[in-house]
C-alpha cells in the first residue's frame, strides 16, 4: 500500500502562510543590485575643488559700523515685519545707501494677501555679464529681530560700502527682499523679474548674522527637492569661513545627506534659488533656524563674529569674481563619501534593483492567489481601502484651507517658530483624526463583509495582495524621488517575507519584521524633529503644512496613503494569523507488515532471486 500524501498546494489552500516566495528565484534576482552596487562604486567622483581665497588686503567689513547700522535700525523702526509701515521705510533707506555705494537701484514693490511688500535689487555691472548675486531677508520675524533681519540688512549695506569704488570682473546684484517670513515672497519675486538669470553664477545668502551660534558657523545648501548646492560653491565657502574661525564647517554624514535627499526640506532663501537652478549657499550665523527669540536683542550681537561672518561672505564674493573659470559644481544632487561625491544616478539604480527581488516575488505570489481563486479583487479593495482614510482626511484639509478654517500656509518652508502650534491647530488636527478613524471603520466593515461572505485575512491570497500593493507604492515612490524609494527599501522586503513568506505565525519573527520596516520612518522622523527642535505634535502640524503649501507633492502623499494603508493591513493580516489555530496536519499512515514483526516485505522477499537464495 502506498503511503498517503496531502496534495501539492494543500499548504497553500489550507490557509497557513505557505512558501509562496520562491528562495532560489529571490536570491537570484539580487544579481542586478550587486552590479549596480559595484558601478555606484566605479561612480564615485572626485569633489571639484574650491576657488583660491583672493580678499584685498585693503578691503575689510567693519562689524562695528555694521552694529551701529542694525542699532539704528531698531531704534528707528523696531517693528519691521512684513508689510508694516517700519518694513518699507527702511527699504526706502536700503535703497538710498546702495545708490549712495554706485549701485543702480530699483524699488519693485508687490502685493501678497494685502500686503505691499518691496524688494530693493543694487546692481552693478562688472567686465562680464556673468553675476554674482547677494540676497538678505528685510522683514522681521519678531520685534525688533536684531540678530536677524536688522543684522542681515546692516551688513549687506555694509557689504555695498566695502564694494564702492572696487571694479569687478563680474555683475555684482545685490538684493533686500521682503516676504522672507511669509515663505520667501521676495526671493520668488527675485527670481521670476532677475534678468540673464541663466547668468548667475553664484548666489550666497545673509542669514542670522548678528546670532549667537556655534564657534564655526554652519553652512546652509539644501533645497526643497533634489538640488543641492554646487560642490565648488560649497568648498569655496567653507575656505572662506576657514580664513576667518580658523576651522572649516563640519559636514553632514552619509546617512543624514540621504535623509534629506529623500525626504528634502530647505529652510531659507537659498531653497528657491536652488530650484531654480541658480546654484546657492546661505552663510548662517544661528545654523538652520534663527536664533531664540530670548536671543535676538542687540547685547547678544558680538561685533567681532558680525565682522567675521561679512568678511567671509566678501571672501566667497572675491574668490568667485577673481576666477577666470567659473564655478565647478558637479552634479546637482549628490551625497559625499569618504571625500568623494557618489551622483544621485548611481543612488537611483541602486535603489531600482534592489527593489527588483520584491517585484518578482510580489508578482508571483499575485499570480498562485489568483490560479487558486482567491479572492484577490475583494482583498486588494480592502487593503486599499485601509488608506483612504488618511486620503480622505487630505482632501478635507484642503476643503478647510479653501475655506478660510485654517491660513494659508506658506508657499516656502519656514522656521517652525513662525507658525507655532496653537490650541486651534489642535482642534484642527483632532477633527481630521476622528474623519480618518469615522472613514475607516465604516470601509473596513463594508470591505470585510461584502459579498462572498467575510473576508479571511489570514489568507494567503491577502498576503499576495498586500505584497503586490506595496511594491506598486515603493515603484511610485521611485518615480518621485528614488532616492525616497532606496530608503523604503528595508521595509519594502521585511514587509513582503512577512506577508508571504513562510514565517512562525507567532513568536518574535513577525513582530521584529514589522519594526524593522518601520525603524527607517522612525529614524527620518527623529532626525527632523530633532533639527527642527520640534516634539510629536508640533512635527505633526510642520507636516500638515508642508502637504498643504504642495511642498510635499501629490503623488508623494498618494504613495504615502498607500503606505500607511499597506502597514495597517499587515498588522491585521499577522493579527488575524496569530489568532488563528494551526491547521490540521495530515498524519501519515504506518505502512502494513504482511510478515509479521521483523518482517521484510521489499523486492525479493517471496524468493527467486539471488540475494533471496542467500538469505
Amino acid at each position: 500500500m502506498g503511503v498517503l500524501s496531502p496534495p501539492r498546494d494543500c499548504r497553500f489552500k489550507c490557509g497557513d502562510a505557505g512558501k509562496v516566495i520562491e528562495p532560489r528565484l529571490y536570491r537570484a534576482a539580487f544579481l542586478p543590485a550587486v552590479l549596480a552596487a559595484i558601478v555606484a562604486m566605479f561612480s564615485l567622483e572626485d569633489r571639484p575643488q574650491g576657488l583660491p581665497q583672493a580678499l584685498a588686503a585693503d578691503v575689510l567689513f567693519q562689524g562695528k559700523a555694521a552694529l551701529d547700522t542694525a542699532n539704528q535700525t531698531v531704534s528707528r523702526w523696531p517693528d519691521r515685519r512684513a508689510g508694516t509701515i517700519g518694513d518699507q521705510a527702511q527699504a526706502n533707506a536700503v535703497a538710498h545707501n546702495f545708490a549712495t555705494s554706485g549701485f543702480r537701484t530699483v524699488i519693485d514693490p508687490f502685493f501678497s494677501n494685502g500686503k505691499r511688500l518691496v524688494n530693493v535689487v543694487a546692481r552693478r555691472a562688472g567686465s562680464s555679464r556673468r553675476q554674482i548675486l547677494l540676497v538678505a531677508q528685510r522683514d522681521a520675524a519678531t520685534v525688533p529681530d536684531a540678530t536677524g533681519s536688522a543684522s542681515d540688512t546692516a551688513a549687506l549695506v555694509e557689504i555695498a560700502r566695502v564694494l564702492q569704488g572696487t571694479p569687478s570682473d563680474k555683475t555684482l546684484v545685490l538684493a533686500s527682499v521682503d516676504g522672507g517670513t511669509l515663505g520667501d515672497l521676495g526671493v520668488r519675486r527675485l527670481i521670476n523679474k532677475l534678468p540673464d538669470r541663466d547668468k548667475v553664477e553664484a548666489a550666497i545668502v545673509i542669514s542670522n548674522f548678528g546670532a549667537p551660534g556655534r564657534a564655526i558657523p554652519p553652512l546652509i545648501g539644501w533645497s526643497n527637492g533634489p538640488q543641492r548646492v554646487g560642490v565648488g560653491l560649497e568648498r569655496t565657502a567653507a575656505a572662506s569661513i576657514a580664513q576667518e574661525f580658523g576651522r572649516q564647517p563640519g559636514s553632514s554624514g552619509a546617512a543624514a545627506q540621504t535623509i534629506r535627499l529623500a525626504f528634502p526640506l530647505g529652510i531659507g532663501a537659498q531653497g528657491p534659488l536652488l530650484a531654480a537652478g541658480i546654484d546657492s549657499i546661505r552663510l548662517s550665523g544661528s545654523g538652520e533656524l534663527p536664533a531664540p527669540q530670548s536671543r535676538q536683542r542687540l547685547s547678544n550681537i558680538d561685533p567681532d563674529r558680525l565682522g567675521s561672518l561679512g568678511r567671509s561672505t566678501l571672501r566667497t564674493l572675491f574668490a568667485i569674481d577673481e576666477d577666470e573659470r567659473g564655478l565647478e559644481r558637479g552634479p546637482t544632487s549628490y551625497i559625499t563619501v569618504a571625500r568623494k561625491v557618489l551622483p544621485d544616478w548611481a543612488l537611483a539604480l541602486l535603489g531600482f534593483t534592489l527593489m527588483i527581488p520584491a517585484m518578482i516575488a510580489s508578482v508571483d505570489a499575485f499570480a498562485r492567489a489568483r490560479r487558486r481563486r482567491q479572492p484577490v479583487a475583494r482583498l486588494l479593495r480592502w487593503v486599499l481601502i485601509t488608506g483612504l482614510p488618511l486620503l480622505v482626511a487630505l482632501v478635507v484639509a484642503k476643503l478647510m484651507v479653501w475655506a478660510g478654517v485654517v491660513a494659508d500656509p506658506p508657499p516656502s518652508p519656514v522656521p517652525p517658530m513662525l507658525r507655532e502650534l496653537h490650541a486651534g491647530d489642535v482642534v484642527v488636527l483632532g477633527i481630521l483624526a476622528a474623519v480618518a478613524a469615522v472613514v475607516w471603520v465604516l470601509a473596513w466593515r463594508w470591505a470585510l463583509r461584502g459579498r462572498g461572505g467575510h473576508l479571511d485575512t489570514s489568507s494567503p491570497g491577502a498576503g499576495a495582495v498586500l505584497a503586490l500593493v506595496l511594491t506598486i507604492s515603493v515603484l511610485i515612490v521611485w518615480f518621485v524621488n528614488p532616492i525616497a524609494a532606496l530608503v523604503l527599501v528595508p521595509a519594502l522586503h521585511l514587509w513582503l517575507i512577512a506577508a508571504i513568506a513562510n514565517v512562525p505565525r507567532r513568536g518574535p519573527a513577525p513582530l521584529l519584521l514589522l519594526i524593522g520596516g518601520v525603524l527607517p520612518f522612525a529614524v527620518v522622523l527623529l532626525y527632523y524633529m530633532d533639527r527642527l527642535s520640534l516634539g510629536p505634535l508640533g512635527g505633526l502640524w510642520y507636516l500638515f503644512q508642508l502637504v498643504m503649501s504642495g511642498d510635499i507633492g501629490i503623488w508623494a502623499c498618494v504613495a504615502a496613503c498607500l503606505l500607511v494603508g499597506v502597514f495597517g493591513s499587515l498588522v491585521a493580516i499577522l493579527v488575524a494569523r496569530a489568532r488563528k489555530p494551526p491547521a490540521a496536519r495530515v498524519e501519515e499512515p504506518e505502512p502494513v507488515n504482511i510478515f509479521g514483526p521483523g518482517g521484510y516485505a521489499g523486492p525479493g522477499a517471496l524468493g527467486g532471486t539471488e540475494s533471496a537464495l542467500r538469505r
